[in-house]
């Protein structure tokens, strides 16, 4: 995790400044001994001489095309001396093996190593640790508790290069398998040193593993002595086709693919969800393969209890990202504490389901009787918006009162009775409530202080419950190597009362290193208590505007939906007609602007469209009839279109809809902001209840028609929020866990299969994938499982993972999620210059960093490749690129939903040239940093405040001449009003869910790892220059964001025309971000 600078500096003197502070330190190291660290060679390849003079390797020659070499089991001839002509005769080398992992048990014994010489093909004999001096501990940079052990090695004189290591862990002496995390081995001669990273889990059950150098090859230039181990390598993460699909262990090194079967693993009846993946109905991209074994129905198993999902050792968080931060962890804790609230606040319904191990309710019920008193009824809704505001009141303490609206109601909507009961005028009604409830003999609810602010935040007692079984799920694959005796003599200040092999973890890791785990366990309460969310901070007559509305389209959580409109609505089956939008256009018409637009002139209509989210209507009605009317199939449907029979979940309504908004312009043409002007909505029964509606269409709200009357004005707002659901369901499913989590997991999964990480791609991208396979694998188990997190608190409900394969199904294309690419498709950006039409802090920002990548990319694949024909030969790449689509992303093609390579991929065929490998990687790297940081990073502070966006909606919206319509409309104060339209929003416990979630999504780990910091992974000197470089144009766009910020004229970013709220700068793609809810920062990869 980069810190965020001081001051802009400029990159000459940030450069001197780094150099300053890292050259005599490196050196410094040299000299003691101590592991070299210089920046960014973590992990890496490292040769200097004995002086601390850096020399550069020379680039290898070698050009072939194959290598004969024995097979993979040939066990005597892998690790067996081979002799050479100069080779006679032995040298004495230093050996060092460190680890990013505690001293546990018999860490680091019973482990023996080969070096292989780069040139000569030479192989040491088999070498042994156990005789070296005793492993030590050693405290890291970061503060973190590692081991190191060293001892001389004879290597045969002609190892001069070392280019590789064989390295193999022996089980325990009964038999038990053991294992060791190893970070990096070091070799040192009276002349040089050679860093060989490993970052890896090494197990008995794995036999012999390789660890190469740092330098980068293709595979036509792999030297001759490491060919046949790049090939082992490659063959052992492959795995046969028998053993692709037989069941992991938990040591397995294996990778394939599976269609999402696991959803619903364990679960019956109403909680049962078709397989994703491998069908025309369901397409879906493919996930790592656990081959648990599948019920008849094709569900995947459950994990036996007690597990969770299978993941390979190596793509887990490493001890210390555990110990930091553990998304699967804290969400199976946070499911526990939502599900404690829902107990006490008598709603169990309202629970997540995870399928990560979780604490059992029931052995808190006792003590949850005595620290919580019983309600008489749930948590059903808030009064009006000042009990909302509530929930940031213990936060914002004596401040609160600035959370308060001042102009939210207009001053023609005055009145003797709506002012005496105004929420917004700042008159606390919290005693009268609570003085009313006290009369009639109701119960309080326990979160609620007598002040009025909500506090979920649980006592003591059982947090610290919470917290113990979070420290334990935490420990990860430590556990399993805290085994054994320890070594003969070792001295460890953490184990000294370990016990290895005891089934406690506490008592496995012992009282210091287990005090270590639960001191720094973040506690569920923290998770529970709200900050005021910057949406909100010093903008309280922001949220309810509709400039305000139509900034959060291009600068909010959301902001890649939005289009051009170069066609009229009716055209594509809208009710939205040029007279509910006319008089909002300063003196335009729609058919106007719409035709001047599609001539090529700027746009000034746009428009959103989730009118996809209306696809499950009729299938859901279709398997209400196959089965019959049964319960839960009934159940399903009457949610999700508010119903309320019995077997029914809480209700939820699946709108779908679209929105117009207008730029618009000042006296000059400058443009001033962006607003909606109308709103077109429609759900499940609207067809029924308006026979002449065709079912592309929907009710249109007009803001024209609405903001004239005090009482309509209410719909209006009601109308605004109800698409802003809709806003959040595309955001959670298709913007953010479409686009980024689940298309980018195939590519990994095939590069691990194909493309060695000797191999320049390889040392490029592998940063981009950074744990997440990990945090897939918790998504799976407890956020987008049947029951969990977005089925509960989203509007789609149990539909919410087929409605995103249905979108992904439609209209996802690789060659379109390059960033240029989709905001031309969208209308976005003026043709001939490619920069957007309007203020978009999205594009702009994005395009700044989608141009420093692709220069960075263009100029580091050049290095290695020399023309397009290296490209077409690469074996590795172009395997990996075919696995991709054949195996990662079958169904598109397969099954006629995309009718050509060219649609979907962009062209035909292999990768035919460096410069589309270029925009191909770019692409991915975009995905995995800069697209997923600007939809995630946000999430707290714009999607927690219910008023700004409510993840769910209740109750279907109301349509003139209806019932609730008059009631709205007919509310006689404003309290009244604001709690009829909080009877379509989320509840409190919803709210809560949501909140809780996104702020544990929307954090940043210590151990980030953001693009304004160095790929740890290129050693090869111009490689390393070219990184730099990067980073330097990272540190100019923080700049130029900033200033950007700074900018009255951005209307977007600084401030509102007539806006007298605060700015709210547009953050999400800069950079460099601390540890934390910062709301910027772009990591790498795709790890939380």
């Amino acid at each position: 995790m980069a810190s965020v600078p001081a001051k802009c500096l400029g990159v000459g003197e940030r450069a001197a400044q780094q150099q300053r502070a890292t050259q005599p330190s490196a050196r410094a190291a040299v000299v003691s001994g101590a592991p070299l660290r210089l920046p960014g060679q973590l992990g890496s390849s490292i040769v200097h001489n004995r002086r601390g003079q850096f020399q550069q390797r020379r680039q290898p020659t070698w050009r072939r095309n194959a290598v004969a070499g024995s097979s993979p089991g040939d066990e005597a001839g892998r690790t067996s001396s081979r002799s050479a002509a100069d080779g006679s005769g032995g040298v004495t080398w230093k050996c060092t093996i460190r680890s990013t992992s505690p001293l546990l048990g018999d860490t680091s014994t019973r482990l023996s190593l080969v070096v292989i010489d780069t040139h000569s093909e030479v192989r040491s004999a088999v070498i042994t640790v156990d005789s070296w001096k005793p492993p030590r501990e050693v405290l890291t940079s970061d503060g973190t508790l590692a081991w190191e052990r060293d001892g001389p090695v004879t290597l045969p004189a002609a190892i001069k290069d070392p280019g590789a290591l064989l390295l193999r862990k022996m089980p325990e002496p009964n038999g038990a398998p053991a294992q060791d995390y190893i970070g990096s081995i070091q070799l040192v001669s009276a002349t040089t040193v050679h860093t060989v990273p490993a970052n890896s889990w090494v197990s008995s059950d794995h036999g012999w593993r390789v660890f190469f150098c740092g330098e980068a090859f293709l595979p036509k230039d792999t030297p001759p002595a490491l060919a046949d181990e790049r090939r082992r390598e490659l063959e052992e993460l492959q795995g046969s086709p028998e053993s692709r699909m037989e069941k992991r262990k938990n040591t397995d090194r294996i990778y394939w693919y599976q269609v999402y079967s696991d959803l619903s693993s364990g679960q019956t009846g109403k909680l049962v969800r078709p397989n994703l993946g491998g069908s025309k109905e369901l397409p879906y991209p493919r996930r790592l393969a656990t081959n648990r074994g599948n019920e008849p129905d094709g569900r995947e198993k459950a994990p036996a209890k007690g597990e969770e999902f299978w993941l390979q050792m190596d793509d887990r968080f490493s001890f210390n990202k555990n110990v930091d931060f553990n998304g699967a962890a804290l969400q199976s804790s946070l499911a526990s504490a939502l599900a404690i609230i829902a107990e006490v606040s008598g709603d169990r319904d309202r629970s997540p389901i995870t399928l990560v191990p979780s604490l059992v309710l029931g052995g808190l019920g006792e003590l949850l009787g005595s620290l919580f008193p019983r309600v008489e009824s749930p948590l059903d809704n808030y009064e009006d918006y000042k009990d909302v505001l509530a929930m940031y009141k213990k936060a914002s303490g004596p401040a609160f009162q600035s959370l308060l609206p001042s102009n939210l109601y207009p001053a023609s909507a005055s009145s003797s009775a709506s002012s005496a009961s105004s929420s917004s005028s700042g008159a606390s009604t919290a005693s009268t409530r609570g003085a009313l409830g006290s009369l009639i003999g109701k119960v309080l609810s326990p979160f609620k202080k007598a002040d009025g602010a909500w506090d979920f935040q649980l006592p003591d007692e059982v947090a610290a419950k919470i917290d113990a079984s979070t420290a334990d799920q935490r420990v990860g694959p430590v556990y399993d190597s805290a085994t054994g005796a320890p070594a003969p003599a070792s001295r460890s200040f953490i184990n000294f009362d370990s016990k290895p092999g005891a089934a406690r973890t506490d008592e496995r890791l012992g009282s210091k290193l287990w005090s270590t785990v639960t001191s720094s366990t973040t506690s569920i309460n923290n998770l529970l208590f709200f900050n005021v969310p910057r949406v909100l901070e010093g903008r309280a007559d922001a949220w309810y505007t509709d400039e305000e509305y139509g900034r959060q389209i291009v600068a909010g959580f959301n902001p890649c939906t939005i289009a051009a409109l170069k066609d009229l609505p009716e055209n594509f089956g809208s009710a939205i007609r040029g007279k509910h939008v006319n008089a909002d256009l300063q003196g335009a018409t729609l058919e106007q602007l719409v035709d001047a637009a599609k001539k090529g002139a700027k746009p000034r209509l746009f428009m959103v469209d989730y009118w996809d989210l209306s696809a499950f209507w009729q299938a859901a009605e279709a398997e209400a009839a196959a089965a019959g009317g049964s319960s839960s199939s009934k159940s399903l449907l009457g949610s999700l279109a508010g119903g309320k029979d019995k077997d029914s979940a809480k209700p939820m309504v699946q709108h779908a809809g679209r929105a117009v908004f207008y730029l618009r312009q000042d006296a000059n043409g400058k443009d001033t902001g962006l607003i909606p002007v109308a709103i077109e909505l429609a759900h499940p029964k609207t067809h029924k209840e308006n026979p002449g509606l065709p079912r592309t269409a929907g009710v249109v709200y007009s803001r024209a028609d609405l903001v004239k009357d005090p009482a309509t004005l209410a719909v209006w707002r009601l109308a605004k929020m109800v698409f802003r659901s809709l806003d959040s369901s595309f955001h959670q499913l298709i913007s953010h866990w479409n686009r980024t989590h689940s298309v980018l997991e195939p590519f990994f999964i095939a590069m691990r299969r194909n493309i060695s990480v000797m191999h320049p791609v390889y040392k490029l991208m592998a940063p981009h994938y950074r744990y997440t396979l990990n945090i897939n694998r918790n998504a799976r188990s407890s956020l987008i499982n049947a029951g969990g997190v977005i089925e509960k608190t989203f509007s789609a409900g149990p539909y919410a993972l087929r409605l995103a394969s249905v979108v992904y199904g439609k209209y996802w294309n690789f060659a379109t999620e390059a960033l240029p690419e989709d905001l031309k498709a969208r209308g976005m950006v003026d043709p001939s210059t490619g920069k957007p039409w309007l203020d978009y802090p999205y594009a702009t920002d994005g395009l700044d960093m989608w141009s420093a990548l692709t220069a960075y990319f263009d100029k580091y694949l050049r290095l290695y490749y020399s023309s397009d024909k290296d490209v077409l030969e690469d074996t590795e790449l172009q395997a990996w690129w075919a696995e991709v689509k054949t195996e990662g992303h079958p169904d598109l093609l397969r099954f006629g939903l995309r009718s050509s390579e060219e649609q979907l991929w962009g062209f035909q065929g292999p990768i035919p040239s460096v410069s589309r490998l270029v925009t191909v990687l770019t692409t991915l790297a975009w995905l995995a940093s800069g697209h997923h940081a600007a939809v995630n990073f946000g999430q707290y502070d714009f999607t927690s405040f219910i008023l700004n966006t409510s993840s769910l909606v209740r109750k279907p919206m109301p349509a003139p001449g209806d019932a609730a319509y008059k009631e709205l409309t007919g509310a006689r104060s404003r309290e009244k009003q604001e709690g009829i339209i909080l009877e379509y929003l989320a509840d409190p416990i919803t709210a809560t869910t949501v909140s809780a979630t996104v702020k544990l999504l929307s954090a940043h780990a210590r151990d980030e790892h953001t693009l304004d910091e160095e790929n740890e992974m290129l050693v090869d000197p111009a490689a390393r220059e070219a990184n730099q470089e990067f980073i330097a144009a990272m540190k100019r766009l923080e700049c130029d964001i900033e200033m950007r910020n700074a900018d009255a004229a951005n209307w977007a970013r600084y401030g509102l025309a007539n806006d007298k709220s605060g700015p709210m700068p547009y953050t999400l793609l800069t950079p460099g971000s601390r540890a934390g809810v910062t709301m910027r920062g772009v990591p790498y990869s795709v790890s939380i």
